[in-house]
């Protein structure tokens, strides 16, 4: 799971990762791939935790594996967690999409496909876009951008059985969601509009622990729902990899792709990740494909590919 100034969603604040100075070609195309991997199957990690425990719970677990993690990463770049009052208002503002983004996101996969999760998620370019226009007001869309829009969100509604005689998705799930998505791009917008200036690993750090805070003032509502026994094999896999390859991994690979690529060649990315997530659930958690859905899902990724390209751009 992620997760937006202008039509990369990552601010300029948080792009300062520390870096060999010319890495091969061949580490930055597997880094490429390996973000694009790691994040098509976090969904499908997301609906396997919830299947055997409560999303307050999973989420509860999988902060507090990430966070010693991130103090390992810490340790490895040389840096040291930040405690001045802009620092934590950054993490804050982090935590808007670690927290509230991870809560909405878990409480809708106990009732859509990890498919139809990444799918979603695959439209946050698109709100980026949408809110820098309209509410920021500090750039517009060109008329290909436009096309690309509306193709997209066609594809969206094709993807969810909106343009069928019957809706094939849970709409709370949907609803749960696009929430989850939205709170994702505010909370970059806000981390930019803070300005910290600070390390992104020192920010991700930052804001998982106060992520996990949050959690652990949120248990008590759900004692009820509290495991009982240990977990699967295939749930406790489905933690620490979420923990692991997602909150920590995918993101320090993330920051160095931002850093040596064009906003083109990562926000690929967004575009291949949805693609095979959903592969992943049918092959894995026998989800259901239908043939709307992959029309939906190529229209989707048209859609996105007219907006986000750039032309006379070094794509590698």
């Amino acid at each position: 799971m992620t997760q937006l100034p202008e039509k990369n969603f990552i601010p300029s604040t948080q792009i300062q990762p520390t870096v060999a100075p010319h890495p091969p070609r061949l580490a930055t195309v597997g880094q490429f791939i390996a973000v694009v991997l790691i994040w098509s199957f976090t969904p499908l990690a997301a609906v396997l935790t919830v299947h055997e425990i409560h999303w307050a719970w999973g989420l509860f677990f999988r902060f507090s594996i990430a966070i010693p993690l991130a103090f390992i990463c810490l340790f490895y770049f040389r840096q040291k967690l930040i405690l001045t009052r802009q620092a934590l208002i950054s993490y804050a503002s982090g935590a808007v999409g670690l927290f509230g983004s991870m809560t909405f996101c878990y409480m809708g996969a106990t009732r859509v496909s990890s498919g139809m999760i990444s799918i979603i998620y695959g439209t946050a370019p698109l709100w980026s876009g949408l809110i820098a226009v309209f509410i920021l007001k500090r750039e517009h869309f060109l008329k290909r951008q436009w096309y690309g829009l509306i193709v997209a969100f066609f594809g969206l509604s094709l993807t969810m059985g909106l343009a069928t005689n019957h809706i094939q998705v849970d709409l709370l799930g949907i609803i749960y969601e696009v929430i989850a998505v939205l709170l994702y791009v505010l909370s970059m917008f806000s981390v930019a509009k803070v300005g910290a200036d600070i390390h992104p690993i020192i920010q991700t750090t930052g804001s998982t622990i106060v992520s996990w805070l949050g959690y652990l003032c949120l248990l008590p509502f759900f004692l009820s729902d509290l495991p009982t026994q240990l977990p699967s094999l295939q749930t406790s896999l489905a933690l620490l990899y979420s923990a692991l390859f997602s909150s920590v991994l995918a993101m320090i690979f993330y920051f160095h792709l931002i850093q040596k690529l064009n906003p083109t060649t990562v926000m690929l990315i967004t575009i291949l990740t949805p693609v095979f997530a959903t592969c992943w659930g049918f092959l894995f958690n026998h989800e259901p494909l239908s043939s709307h859905l992959v029309i939906g899902l190529m229209l989707l990724c048209l859609g996105l590919f007219l907006y986000t390209y750039r032309k006379n751009r070094r794509l590698l």
